[in-house]
């Protein structure tokens, strides 16, 4: 038993890493394409891109102009989902790389699930915010109630505080190196409709959910990058540690300005030092940015260094 199932855990590498492959369904049949009127054998005419199967209109007419409506006429949605989920890394390393007939585009799709997902919440009363906090200052509430009503803004607000922090963690890795800051956004685009994807377990237990995402992130570097699962396990964490030091700054200086006067003017002291809480919190921030950039800059040293030693 124990031998079948890691023979079928390899099998199941080797379908991941090999990706998607094109079948000519016309190989050695001539078509003529009702367009051009060029004769081909493959799957779309040479001259003009015209689908081997278009001619008369019939009810598959209709599905395809339905599906074009929504963005989804060339490439497949659910294809694209179902790879997201079982082989993420590869299937951002194929559209990063070049190999971007192979899947659905990544903005079009996390609008399309972010979406689906503000429909499920209005018929079923849910509520999965992408920004879950709360300042007490009426503009700022206002504006992260505005980004947990459109998800997908949300969430490229949440996820491109990665962008950075990974492409400084990861830079040298030995999958993809050298990989650049805009490959870093789509690479966080497809975080972003993953978080969406798996975020309808939150629908069940919140608890999952939480568990669930990072443990999906960590396989989409793992995968996408290269690197060994301890390697890219504390790189994860640094980069995750950095995002929040990045967020920490206007959390805090959002709860200081919703405080009082009267709160503002508290203050804390040791032995004979004592400071106000307004004056703690600028060399809070120094030192949190401090810290950040001292990780950033050993993390990018040390991978660095082992990619030139390889």
């Amino acid at each position: 038993m124990k031998s079948k199932l890691i023979t079928y855990y390899h099998r199941f590498c080797r379908w991941q890493e090999a990706g998607p492959h094109y079948l000519n369904r016309h190989e050695g049949c001539m078509q003529h394409c009702h367009n051009c009127g060029t004769e081909f054998a493959d799957n779309f005419c040479p001259r003009c891109g015209q689908r081997a199967e278009m001619g008369r209109v019939g009810w598959n007419s209709i599905k395809d102009n339905i599906a074009l409506l929504w963005g989804m006429d060339s490439r497949s949605f659910t294809y694209t989902i179902f790879q997201l989920l079982t082989r993420p890394g590869y299937l951002v390393r194929d559209y990063i790389s070049g190999r971007r007939q192979v899947s659905f585009p990544p903005v079009k799709m996390l609008v399309i699930v972010s979406l689906f997902a503000v429909i499920v919440e209005s018929v079923f009363h849910l509520n999965n915010d992408v920004v879950p906090i709360q300042i007490n200052i009426p503009e700022i509430d206002n504006m992260i109630k505005w980004f947990n009503d459109n998800k997908s803004w949300g969430m490229l607000f949440v996820q491109s505080f990665f962008i950075l922090p990974t492409w400084v963690a990861f830079r040298f890795a030995p999958g993809y190196p050298r990989h650049t800051l805009p490959e870093g956004f789509f690479l966080q685009v497809f975080l972003g409709v993953q978080g969406l994807l798996l975020g309808f377990l939150d629908y069940l237990n919140g608890d999952i959910e939480n568990v669930i995402v990072p443990i999906y992130m960590i396989i989409t570097y793992h995968q996408l990058f290269g690197y060994g699962w301890w390697g890219t396990l504390w790189r994860f964490v640094v980069s995750f540690l950095t995002v929040l030091m990045m967020l920490l700054p206007f959390v805090t200086i959002g709860l200081l300005l919703g405080y009082s006067e009267e709160n503002v003017n508290l203050s804390f002291g040791y032995g004979d030092m004592e400071i106000s809480l307004m004056e703690a919190g600028p060399i809070l921030l120094s030192i949190l940015i401090l810290l950040m950039v001292v990780m950033l800059f050993v993390t990018y040293r040390i991978s660095r260094n082992k990619s030139k030693k390889q």
